[in-house]
């Protein structure tokens, strides 16, 4: 008499889906072999999904499992597989930009550009000072009359006539020039010829803007331009302008 033996079954238990997906990943080591795997799994698992829920909504488990088409199982497949960190772009760091650079360059080739001009432009106004400065001391320490100063404000007056005891752009005599002329520069000297004479300090060696004198006391002056030239104010129906020195001076006056 046949006796009929148990077969044995499998201990029942709930299948996990995301845990045999775990599963398969860390189980392949190159990248080919983790496509194959997840490609066979999610067909696998996905039958295994329609099933199970077709069995839960009555349906007979003979039937098999529902046919799954390949968009359907690819798009469930990826879903499962970004549960558990698969398929997430990996993060790319901000690329260089060259336009950036270019522009905190060119930023900083004007900052010291215009560094430099102020730099420069201190320089030379330095200069300037110190060279007012030198011109000062020369003229009032050495006392020399600068030609472009006791000269050049002497030639302003050329063809105004003489005038005796003139002593202004209407009219000078021969003293009230060279006192005007060395007012003007901010020199102030004695009036006449003569006193004009004892104040100054005397020279041998006439610089332009120096006093030529003519007698002593003396009895005429005139303003030293060069060698054999004179700025003056000579008689009456002349007028002032540079004339030669006519006769060997008595000497030469500097203030």
């Amino acid at each position: 008499m046949a006796q009929n033996v148990p077969g044995r079954h499998r201990a029942p238990g709930r299948f996990n889906a995301i845990s045999e997906l775990k599963t398969i990943a860390r189980e392949s080591a190159q990248p080919a072999v983790k496509g194959a795997a997840i490609v066979a799994a999610s067909g696998g698992l996905v039958a295994s999904f329609a099933g199970t829920a077709n069995a839960a909504d009555g349906v007979s488990a003979a039937a098999g499992p529902a046919v799954v088409g390949p968009q359907l199982g690819t798009l469930k497949a990826s879903n499962a597989l970004s549960a558990i960190g698969y398929g997430k772009p990996a993060l790319k760091s901000k690329p260089l930009v060259i336009e950036d650079v270019k522009v905190e360059r060119e930023r900083a080739e004007a900052a010291a550009e215009k560094a430099a001009a102020e730099r420069a432009a201190e320089r030379a106004a330095a200069a300037e000072r110190a060279s007012r400065s030198t011109a000062r001391v020369a003229l009032n320490d050495a006392k020399i009359p600068s030609a472009s100063g006791i000269v050049g404000i002497a030639q302003s007056f050329f063809g105004v006539p003489y005038v005796y005891g003139g002593n202004s752009p209407s009219g000078f005599d021969c003293s009230g020039l060279t006192s005007y002329v060395y007012r003007q520069a901010g020199i102030s000297i004695p009036r006449t010829a003569s006193a004009q004479q004892n104040a100054a300090t005397r020279v041998s060696d006439p610089q332009p803007g120096d006093l030529v004198f003519f007698g002593t006391p003396a009895y005429h002056v005139g303003i030293y331009v060069s060698p054999g030239r004179m700025i003056d104010a000579q008689r009456p129906g002349t007028v002032v302008g540079n004339h030669s020195i006519w006769t060997t001076p008595s000497g030469y006056g500097r203030f």
